[in-house]
C-alpha cells in the first residue's frame, strides 16, 4: 500500500485543505479590513502628534526610536485584532455567542483606548492644555470599583510598562 504522505492523492488532498483554509482566512481578513485601516490611522496620528509635541517642546528625539516604537505598536495592535478574530472563529462563532468580527472589535478596542489616550495627551500638550483626564486611569478606576485586586494588578502592570519605556528613552 502506498504511503498517503507521498502519494499524488495525498498531496492533492492537502492542497485542497490548505486552499480552503487560505480562502477562509482571506475572507475573515476581508471582514476586518476597516479595523486594519483604523489601526494604521491611529498609529500615524499618534506618530505625527508625538513628533509635533517633541518639536514644540524643543526635545531631542530620534526617528529610529520613534519608528521602532511605531512598528512595535502596529504589531501589538494587529495581534490584538487577530487574537480577537481567531478566538471568535474558534470558540465564539461555533457556540453561537457572537461573530469573529465582534470579538476582533473587542480586541481592537484595547488598542483604540491606548492610542486615543496617547493622541489626546499629545494634542493637549501641543496646544498648551494641562490635561488630567486619562482614559486608561478612568478604566482602571472602574475596574477597581468592581474588583479591587484586578484593578491594582492592571495598574501595576501599566506602571511597570511606563517605567520600561522611560528606561528605554534614557538608553
Amino acid at each position: 500500500m502506498a504511503d498517503p504522505n507521498t502519494s499524488t492523492a495525498g498531496t492533492a488532498g492537502k492542497f485542497i485543505i490548505w486552499s480552503i483554509f487560505a480562502d477562509e482566512s482571506k475572507s475573515a481578513l476581508f471582514d476586518l479590513r476597516w479595523m486594519l485601516v483604523l489601526i494604521v490611522v491611529l498609529i500615524v496620528a499618534d506618530f505625527w502628534f508625538g513628533i509635533s509635541e517633541s518639536l514644540k517642546k524643543h526635545e531631542n528625539f530620534r526617528y529610529s526610536r520613534a519608528g521602532r516604537r511605531t512598528c512595535e505598536k502596529f504589531i501589538q495592535y494587529i495581534t490584538y485584532l487577530l487574537l480577537g478574530a481567531v478566538l471568535g472563529l474558534a470558540i465564539f462563532e461555533p457556540l453561537g455567542i457572537c461573530s469573529h468580527i465582534t470579538t476582533a472589535a473587542l480586541g481592537l478596542s484595547l488598542a483604540v483606548i491606548w492610542e486615543v489616550d496617547s493622541i489626546i495627551g499629545h494634542v493637549c500638550a501641543i496646544n498648551g492644555i494641562k490635561t488630567t483626564f486619562s482614559v486608561k486611569r478612568f478604566l482602571i478606576f472602574l475596574i477597581k470599583k468592581k474588583n479591587r485586586d484586578v484593578g491594582e494588578a492592571l495598574e501595576e502592570t501599566l506602571e511597570t510598562e511606563k517605567k520600561e519605556i522611560k528606561n528605554d528613552e534614557k538608553n
